[in-house]
């Protein structure tokens, strides 16, 4: 019996301790939004960035380029709030890894562009995408026998839906299209 005491005092410690431990060390790791925002746009190589006035040019198509797949990740009160770029897929940061699929698949050729309000959580969505293999090269969970420049990119919109409106680019209301 005072073996089994022993046991479950040690165990108990031993729990506590490395509790406080895992405490002390996400302490020291821990991370403002910005500053994690920066660290994936320093470091990840995979995802481009875009004004909107790139943007707007991309959406033109011509016969050797389709235009982008354009993703609004804000949340459905600020889309009805302000509306979309035109011709925008709404999903939300909180269900893109869930529902992307469902809109575009990994082998589609066109490149991605997700955009925020400010262009900072879309970095963050940007990043999910190329985890879940957009944008990718062969390698890499791409597209066997294609070249990285060849691969279609994951962009995330500088200045998000706050940039394309302060540029006056045409926005769309309740599936209409507004200036």
């Amino acid at each position: 019996m005072l073996v089994n005491t022993f046991r479950l005092a040690l165990l108990s410690t031993t729990a506590s301790f490395a509790a406080v431990q895992q405490r002390t060390f996400s302490a020291l790791n821990q991370k403002s939004f910005p500053a994690l925002v920066q660290e994936i746009k320093a470091t990840n190589k995979d995802i481009h960035y875009l004004s909107p006035k790139d943007l707007h040019s991309l959406q033109t198509p011509t016969s050797q380029q389709q235009p982008p797949h354009v993703i609004d990740v804000r949340e459905r009160h600020e889309v009805q709030a302000t509306g979309t770029i035109p011709g925008a897929i709404v999903l939300p940061r909180g269900i893109l890894e869930r529902d992307v699929s469902k809109f575009i698949k990994q082998s589609d050729p066109r490149d991605v562009v997700v955009y925020c309000a400010g262009g900072f959580r879309s970095v963050l969505a940007a990043e999910s995408l190329v985890r879940l293999g957009y944008g990718v090269a062969e390698g890499e969970a791409g597209d066997k026998g294609k070249k990285k420049e060849e691969c279609p990119k994951v962009w995330s919109l500088d200045e998000g839906m706050d940039g394309w409106v302060k540029n006056g680019f045409q926005v769309d209301k309740d599936g209409k299209a507004c200036k």
